[in-house]
């Protein structure tokens, strides 16, 4: 069972027993005793690892947990608080712990604010949820995946990560019913569009791959080395990254896209990448990019449709052109019933 969740049932069992009327005050000695007992820990508990949790339970959950100097033990200073009550499930608390831990890895990066915004959605909903006469009301909505994201996964890349562990992954792309495997040392988790990616050195790429979450079909821990390349800088390896593509040795191009200008304040508060630069047009303004020519770079010029063209490089733009002439093919007739 992973720490992080043997936390959570040690939570709950310090919280009962100091809520046992039959023994109050317990002693730390005490609270070794039943959290071995009811954990069923051979090795015990020792007493560094349950005054962090004390600390950890006053931190999370503000438990008011105090020491009594004339009864030697511990007390809740308000005999009506429980970890019970609190909104969680031990899975949820388990959760909460690797998120804690997450964020804090993230917590300067651009990365956090999704992370803080998804948050804030949890927080917000919840407070709504408790106002009387509005319990069952819903007046928040929030995307969902409509599909496996393969989100399962986070915990164990993530520890991976932590742990510089290398990890077996059997992994089948898109349109093929062949699973290959990757001896995989990863570096890095990224999320695009509800989806997550994970980023890592593949021995069988023989190099550094990205591969969809979604897609992975087994992870199982590996005794092999962690091979860590010592130029890889996630920062460098994803700045002129469209989407989740990324391409070994290439070079970013120069994209320049024409918009309409009823477009300039939205992409003004929103930016479509990290070089993005705006320039004034006569027939709007160009949004001037530095960044690899992907296959999701040509999926955002698509879907802005006739509000915005590709003027460089010409590559991108007959690959635009060609793409929207072949769908102009399926609207010259009237559609099959």
């Amino acid at each position: 069972m992973p720490l992080n969740k043997n936390a959570a049932f040690r939570y709950r069992a310090i919280d009962k027993c100091l809520r046992n009327p039959r023994k109050s005050y317990p002693s730390i000695e005490d609270l070794q005793e039943y959290v071995s007992e009811k954990l069923d820990l051979e090795a015990g508990i020792s007493t560094s690892s349950l005054n962090k949790d004390i600390r950890e339970m006053k931190d999370k959950f503000n438990a008011p947990i105090k020491f009594n100097k004339d009864r030697k033990g511990y007390y809740y200073d308000d005999p009506n608080f429980s970890i019970e009550s609190f909104p969680l499930t031990e899975e949820e608390i388990g959760a909460l712990d690797i998120s804690i831990s997450f964020l804090k890895q993230i917590k300067f990066s651009g990365f956090f604010e999704q992370f803080e915004s998804a948050i804030e959605k949890i927080i917000s909903g919840f407070r709504i949820s408790k106002i009387k006469g509005y319990e069952n009301k819903k007046f928040i909505e929030t995307e969902e995946p409509t599909a496996d994201t393969g989100i399962h996964w986070l915990e164990k890349l993530y520890e991976a990560i932590l742990m510089r562990n290398a990890v077996d992954v059997g992994y089948q792309k898109f349109n093929s019913g062949e699973s290959k495997q990757h001896l995989l040392s990863p570096y890095v988790i990224r999320e695009y569009r509800n989806r997550w990616y994970v980023t890592g050195h593949s021995n069988r790429a023989e190099g550094v791959v990205t591969l969809a979450l979604d897609r992975i079909q087994t992870i199982q821990h590996s005794k092999s080395n962690y091979i860590l390349l010592p130029n890889f800088d996630p920062d460098v390896f994803f700045k002129h990254a469209f989407g989740v593509t990324t391409y070994a040795d290439a070079h970013p191009s120069k994209v320049q896209l024409l918009f309409r200008s009823e477009q300039r304040g939205y992409l003004e508060s929103k930016p479509v990448h990290a070089t993005q630069k705006i320039h004034d047009h006569p027939d709007g303004f160009i949004v001037e990019l530095e960044c690899y020519l992907t296959p999701e770079l040509e999926m955002y010029v698509l879907s802005q449709g006739e509000m915005a063209q590709v003027l460089a490089p010409e590559t991108l733009h007959t690959r635009i052109q060609e793409r929207v002439q072949a769908m102009a093919k399926l609207y010259t007739k009237a559609p099959h019933k």
